[in-house]
């Protein structure tokens, strides 16, 4: 059965520190919504999974590889798994974290 939901209607901005919200958790993979209060960070990590992140609200500045990209509303990138990755939320930030497998 198919079920409508609105990721707007999810959003909850904490007042410090980041919330996290999983959306769909298959085994197949993972569907995560994330809400971060401007300036707070992410600090460096790699994941085991393949990953695809799409910006939903907010600006950001996302470290991939030693490379700083800034990415905004509508943007969406692709990370492979095992690289290294940060990110600092430059304004209220609102991402949708896919991850692929297990």
């Amino acid at each position: 059965m198919a079920e409508i939901h609105n990721l707007f209607d999810m959003i909850e901005f904490p007042a410090q520190g980041i919330l996290s919200k999983t959306i769909i958790e298959r085994s197949s993979g993972e569907v995560d919504l994330f809400m971060l209060p401007k300036g707070e960070k992410i600090s460096r990590h790699t994941s085991s999974r393949d990953a695809a992140v799409l910006i939903l609200k907010g600006e950001a500045e996302f470290i991939l590889s030693e490379e700083p990209h800034r990415v905004k509303a509508g943007d969406w990138f692709f990370m492979e798994a095992g690289l290294v990755h940060a990110l600092t939320a430059l304004e209220d930030l609102v991402f949708v974290l896919t991850l692929f497998g297990e």
